[in-house]
This record gives structure tokens, C-alpha cells and sequence, in this order.
């Protein structure tokens, strides 16, 4: 392994990725024949010389230019496990296959320039109890030892 491979950990093992890759993948979360919201956390990089908040700036312009009715109601502050990471939380609907997807993503820099992104979607408006579940989901974000 050279000084510019990473190891990527996931829940069946490890790998060692090779020299330049970079890890984009999504980790999916469902509770099987509930009407539940779904959970995900995806990985990006932020740009050169872009922080945080210019990260999401950035990828709500997309999401708008991409996301057919796009709504965004909400954008502040969000911690992720016991006060380990600031980041920013966005509310937002949008439709697919006409109907209308509400969601919310918690948006955090891990370290250096990588972007770790928690995401809730429902086919139905949440409720308090559906952020309370996602604020409980972030809050219980631990590293790895």
C-alpha cells in the first residue's frame, strides 16, 4: 500500500483502495414494510478552496436546477455525536414521479476536505417525532477508535 492509498472500512470488511480513488458511497438505512423515512449517509470532497458553507450553497443550486418543485424551508445549525462536528441542516421537498419527497440532510467536514452527508427521506410530511429519529441518529455518531 503506498502513502496515497486509503483503506476503505465498511460493514463486511475492509479494502485498500488504489493510489487517487476516493470513497463516494452511500450507506442505505430502510425499515422493512413501515411507513417509515429512509436514512442515508453518502461521502463528497469539497472543492479546492471551498469551505462548508460553500459546499451546500453549491449543491443546493444543483438540487434546484436538477430537483423538479424544488422547495427548500429550512437551513441552521446541527451537531453531529456528542458536539464532535458543526454542520448545517437543510429542509426540503421535491418531486418524483409526481409526487412530492420531503427530506432533510445534515451536512458535516469530517476532515481535510471530506464531506459526510446524513440524509432523511419520506414520501410523507415529518413530523417532529421523523427529526427528532435524526437528530437521535446524529447524536449517536462515534469515530472509530
Amino acid at each position: 500500500m503506498s502513502e496515497h492509498s486509503q483503506s476503505s472500512l465498511f460493514n463486511e470488511g475492509q479494502v485498500t483502495l488504489p493510489e487517487g480513488y476516493q470513497d463516494r458511497s452511500v450507506n442505505i438505512f430502510t425499515q422493512p414494510g413501515a411507513d417509515a423515512p429512509a436514512f442515508n449517509i453518502s461521502r463528497d470532497t469539497l472543492n479546492a478552496g471551498e469551505n462548508l458553507s460553500a459546499y451546500i450553497n453549491r449543491q443546493l443550486v444543483l438540487m434546484e436546477k436538477h430537483l423538479k418543485g424544488w422547495k427548500q424551508s429550512e437551513r441552521h445549525a446541527v451537531v453531529l455525536g456528542d458536539n464532535l462536528l458543526q454542520g448545517e441542516n437543510v429542509h426540503a421537498s421535491y418531486l418524483r414521479d409526481g409526487k412530492r419527497i420531503w427530506q432533510q440532510q445534515a451536512v458535516f467536514n469530517t476532515h481535510d476536505a471530506h464531506i459526510l452527508v446524513f440524509t432523511m427521506t419520506s414520501a410523507t410530511t415529518l413530523t417532529d417525532r421523523d427529526s427528532d429519529l435524526f437528530l437521535s441518529l446524529l447524536g449517536s455518531f462515534r469515530l472509530h477508535a
